[in-house]
């Protein structure tokens, strides 16, 4: 059962990012007031134009955030950090702030209708070579931010007979405006085609938009607490059919470079000692590296059933749009 949208709320943690200020502006789109969940420090330049109220809170702050939660009929906790220095850090944040946001909920507004925690599929872990996996499989997180992430779901879930839970687990995210996948089209757009790994191996990826209209989806339907979704691409590719669509849609030749997983896991080794050894906070580490050559294939079948998602943009017409505004943006 969809919500009347009529004069409905939704606070949006984190809403000045790529993520919240996209779900910010479709929120708005679909008739909602939205309340943009900010640190006082964060830079709100993306959600300029946007009609929302600003409240500030800090999800490691609990004081800050009773007045932020405040009153809202639905609220999504997109707030995270995706890296970070310290072991320390990605669970202060991502495990710990989601504790007090949700124990600032039951507290300062016991009757919200719905919170949709923003997780990611780091939580599951990879899928194995022979078939995608459910909601229903057991996690294996490779990694710390997958570790925090799932155990930030394992939060929630104890408060989902007080408040109406829904959990997202987008897989790797790209489009217009994203920077952590910057790296990889500025790559292509260099002229090399880059293969890491096992060719075979599959990944399946998922557009911003996409993303945005299935967080909205687990906003407005009418879900079981505690349920968890998929929402990504409706297909997986071959490592080498990922890498052949960026060139595709990069409108250049490019050299094929093939690196096989020792060597990428060797690469990552420097990488990471040589950043922390200047106080810098590496993208690429060993545990990355093991998760960049892993497979990662999923099932969107739960979020098409229950929630009335299924993607629209292929990666052949994402990647070409993501180029497409890259140039404009002087970002290649």
């Amino acid at each position: 059962m969809a919500m009347n949208r009529t004069s409905q709320s939704v606070l949006i943690t984190g809403a000045n990012g790529f993520i919240g200020s996209r779900l910010s502006r479709l929120f708005v789109e679909q008739g909602f007031k939205v309340v943009a969940g900010v640190r006082r420090t964060a830079d709100v330049s993306l959600l300029a134009g946007i009609p929302v109220e600003f409240r500030h809170g800090d999800v490691t702050d609990p004081g800050s955030l009773p007045d932020m939660v405040r009153g809202v009929d639905c609220i999504i906790h997109n707030a995270g950090l995706v890296k970070a220095k310290s072991r320390q850090r990605f669970f202060e944040v991502n495990e710990t702030g989601t504790s007090n946001l949700l124990q600032a909920v039951a507290s300062a507004n016991p009757t919200v209708r719905k919170l949709v925690l923003i997780s990611s599929l780091a939580a599951a872990g990879p899928s194995d070579s022979e078939k995608p996996i459910t909601e229903l499989d057991p996690p294996r997180p490779l990694t710390v931010y997958g570790e925090s992430k799932l155990v930030a779901e394992r939060v929630a879930l104890t408060f989902k007979d007080k408040i109406n839970i829904a959990m997202v687990r987008p897989p790797g995210v790209y489009g217009p405006g994203d920077k952590e996948m910057l790296t990889v089209f500025k790559t292509v757009n260099s002229r090399i085609r880059p293969l890491f790994g096992n060719p075979a191996r599959r990944i399946q990826l998922v557009h911003v938009d996409d993303l945005c209209f299935g967080i909205f989806r687990a906003t407005v339907a009418e879900t079981r607490s505690g349920s968890i979704f998929y929402i990504a691409e409706n297909r997986s590719y071959a490592m080498s059919e990922l890498v052949g669509l960026l060139k595709e849609a990069c409108g250049k030749r490019a050299f094929p470079l093939y690196v096989p997983a020792p060597l990428f896991k060797l690469i990552a080794s420097i990488s990471e000692y040589t950043l922390r050894l200047f106080g810098a906070t590496p993208m690429l580490t060993r545990e990355k590296s093991r998760e960049l050559l892993a497979s990662w294939e999923i099932s969107t079948e739960k979020a098409k059933t229950e929630l009335g998602f299924e993607s629209r943009i292929g990666f052949a017409e994402g990647a070409k749009q993501t180029f497409d505004w890259y140039r404009a943006h002087g970002w290649l």
